[in-house]
């Protein structure tokens, strides 16, 4: 997880939220960010979760997997919206009125064919960026979805092997899938900063590779000797040729 004063953020795969590594911090004037490192598994769908303590204002969201966008929503405030919620959870992207495609950790493929050499923006792969933006609300409309499309997808990538992104990860949208047309809220207003207000950065890496680079700490491996340096073999194993010491104690009633 992710905090910044009333705000955090995080990711979950099968309802249990990843740690987060190496998280930092940083402001530039009214505008604060925080990043950090997950660990990613391919083929594991995943949701983005963010929390507002206080919603003493509006803030639209906007959530970019690698360099493209898939979601942008609303929170509302407490004050006028008390019954709303203060959690809010993306684990897709809407692909249409009645349909969704969920997001999920995939492979990066590698080639030496060198039509792969300049056909993607790999620099961007890796990075789950959700920023949230304060907003002046003019009104609030309750009605059925109405879904503007994107040409931009996520799919599955295979680069060049010059990109150095092999056993690497990127995210691609899952299967498209049928659901009912939802009815929300469409907000009507306008931002009042010209940057994001909290940012929140997840770099998504393999954990071997979190490892290797340490990101994450190696587990400690236990020790196979004792205090004294010697082996923790039994006394059989130690000598084998001997009989082990038999202790005899004597046990007095008392009266």
């Amino acid at each position: 997880m992710l905090s910044l004063g009333p705000y955090s953020a995080w990711i979950s795969v099968d309802g249990v939220g990843l740690d987060t590594h190496c998280a930092v911090s940083s402001r530039n004037g009214n505008s604060t960010n925080a990043a950090g490192y997950i660990s990613s598994e391919a083929g594991k769908s995943f949701s983005v979760f963010w929390h507002n303590a206080i919603r003493d204002v509006a803030l639209e969201a906007i959530i970019t997997i690698d360099g493209v966008e898939c979601s942008r929503h609303v929170m509302l405030p407490a004050q006028g919206f008390p019954d709303k919620p203060d959690t809010l959870r993306v684990s897709y992207t809407r692909t249409s009125d009645y349909t969704r495609r969920d997001l999920v950790f995939s492979e990066i493929q590698v080639t030496d064919d060198d039509d792969h050499l300049s056909t993607v923006d790999y620099t961007k792969f890796g990075v789950i960026i959700l920023d949230l933006w304060r907003l002046h609300i003019n009104r609030v409309v309750r009605q059925p979805l109405q879904h503007e499309y994107s040409s931009t997808t996520l799919e599955s990538q295979v680069l060049h092997e010059r990109s150095k992104k092999g056993g690497t990860h990127h995210v691609k949208f899952g299967e498209e899938y049928n659901v009912p047309l939802p009815t929300v809220d469409m907000v009507d207003g306008h931002k009042m900063d010209t940057r994001p207000y909290v940012s929140f950065t997840f770099r998504y890496r393999p954990r071997d590779i979190l490892l290797a680079q340490g990101i994450i700490p190696r587990p400690l491996v236990p020790a196979s000797t004792t205090r004294t340096g010697q082996s923790s073999r039994s006394w059989e194993q130690q000598h084998p040729s001997r009989k082990a010491p038999t202790h005899r104690f004597k046990f007095e009633s008392s009266s």
